[in-house]
């Protein structure tokens, strides 16, 4: 099975990151030039701007033009002591050394904490713990076991923690070592920033998208890489050396005049990840809706087959339906609270197979996911935990939705205009005449659908109305001016 990181690196605007299996899309980011939000993983040194003791936390300003939000259980203990209270552990105008945990999210800001964690190849390196740990996401008991065995022929400092990533499994103890000794050296600089840098200042930044998917998606069973901008080619060749040097040979300079998403076909998957709906095999589809606080999965079942029936439609869409949504969690990188509205089954074995199917298609998340049981109203809710920005960070919010996905109809436009004109029109006779401007739909409803009441409002008025098309208006907006009245 081949397996390839595409990186694309051809536009300086932007940078984007796709690892596919046999074709299809595994792991997909993006990332603009210039973007100064706060990104998961910097480590700032802050300035505590508010307190809010009712929900023990405190606002921090990082210089990115959006404060982060460092919650109590986020602060470090002192003294061996975890704090009881927000104001008994930082007070306004203090400097706080703290990392983003998850970069923001709508209206929210970015997530702080002071349990600051060094991502490497190999470990994660934790300044303010102590001793080693291994992955959980390492299940087999032998690999944990070598793994074990290795810690113990590694010079490892008393007075720093780490945990051993997945991608550990296989590495040598030179490897280990080396990248230990490279993410101390990293802590070194950035612990002597923090005490000459004034606050809030930025202290150390996660790096390049290219660097970042480097160290994160490749591993011994990448087949290839490919680059398709020389400058980025030269920039991953020397990451490439200080990170697998065993994998030198597998990069690629991509130097076709096709692109080279296009190339590997899927720029079609990339362009379904900003989609609501979704088609599946069977026929159904999946309908993703996101807030802030939680996203929801409507699972739609396609045309019923005769020989088959309800149920085991209901059973065919559902097992076609969890894979997929495993795979958009992942791609979309969707955090919080997800709660999945499956297709009704009476049958509790067909539930169950459900479950499974969904459960073990999660274990391929770096994420943390908990996942529930499916309930007697056929929804799942599971939560996972946000790596990073989202894919649809191509995107923006609709100026003429504000991001809730329907705007006014515009025969609802039309009659508020000229009920705004009846009470316009109350008062008397003889005043200045009044022009309403609407997007042309509307403003044919209004003409259409009120011109009787239009005229005779004119008249018992004395006014001069007007109706008037404006075709640049906003969907939903429509104006009303004054005129001279003839």
């Amino acid at each position: 099975m081949a397996r390839i990181l595409l990186l694309n690196a051809a536009e300086p605007e932007e940078r984007r990151v796709a690892l596919v299996q046999d074709g299809r899309l595994e792991a997909y980011r993006v990332e603009r030039a210039g973007c100064a939000s706060a990104q998961r993983g910097n480590i700032y040194k802050g300035k505590v701007v508010n307190l809010e003791t009712g929900i023990g936390a405190a606002f921090v300003a990082l210089g990115t033009g959006r404060n982060g939000f460092l919650h109590l259980s986020d602060c470090l203990p002192r003294n061996g002591k975890a704090p009881a209270r927000i104001e008994d552990h930082v007070a306004v105008g203090d400097p706080v050394l703290v990392q983003v945990s998850r970069e923001s999210v709508g209206s929210k800001g970015p997530m702080l904490t002071q349990d600051i964690g060094l991502p490497g190849r190999f470990l994660v390196l934790l300044p303010f713990s102590e001793g080693g740990g291994i992955s959980r996401r390492i299940t087999e008991r032998s690999e944990r076991e070598k793994l074990r065995q290795l810690l113990e022929h590694v010079q490892a400092p008393a007075d720093v923690g780490w945990i051993l990533r997945t991608a550990a499994s296989g590495c040598t103890r030179k490897e280990l070592q080396r990248d230990l000794n490279s993410l101390r050296r990293v802590w070194r600089a950035i612990d002597e920033r923090s005490r000459e840098a004034k606050a809030p200042a930025l202290l150390h930044a996660e790096g390049d998208l290219l660097v970042r998917s480097l160290r994160d998606l490749v591993d011994k069973h990448v087949d290839e890489i490919r680059v398709d901008d020389a400058e980025g080619y030269e920039q991953v060749k020397e990451s490439l050396r200080a990170l697998q040097p065993r994998l030198l040979d597998r990069l690629r300079l991509y130097e076709d005049a096709r692109p080279l998403f296009h190339a590997y076909e899927i720029e079609d998957q990339v362009d379904r990840l900003a989609s609501r709906r979704l088609s599946l095999p069977s026929g159904g589809s999946l309908v993703i809706d996101r807030t802030e606080a939680l996203v929801a999965i409507d699972v739609n079942s396609g045309r019923t087959r005769e020989e088959e029936g309800l149920e085991e439609t209901a059973r065919r869409t559902n097992l076609d339906a969890a894979p997929e949504i495993a795979s958009q969690l992942r791609l979309r990188d969707l955090g919080g609270v997800v709660v999945v509205d499956f297709i009704d089954m009476l049958d509790k074995n067909y539930v169950r197979e459900v479950e499974r199917t969904l459960k073990q298609a999660l274990k391929a998340d770096r994420a943390k996911v908990r996942m529930g049981r499916i309930g007697p109203f056929g929804t799942l809710a599971l939560t996972r935990q946000r790596i990073g920005a989202q894919a649809t960070g191509e995107t923006r919010t609709c100026p003429a939705c504000g991001g809730a996905g329907e705007v006014q109809d515009p025969l609802h436009v039309a009659l508020r205009a000229f009920r705004e004109l009846k009470e316009r029109c109350c008062g008397g006779k003889g005043r200045r005449g009044l022009r309403v401007i609407l997007r042309p739909e509307a403003a044919r409803l209004l003409r259409e659908r009120r011109k009787e009441a239009l005229e005779q409002l004119r008249r018992s008025s004395g006014r001069k109305l007007l109706v008037e098309e404006d075709p640049d208006l906003a969907c939903g907006a429509w104006r009303l001016e004054h005129v001279r009245s003839a």
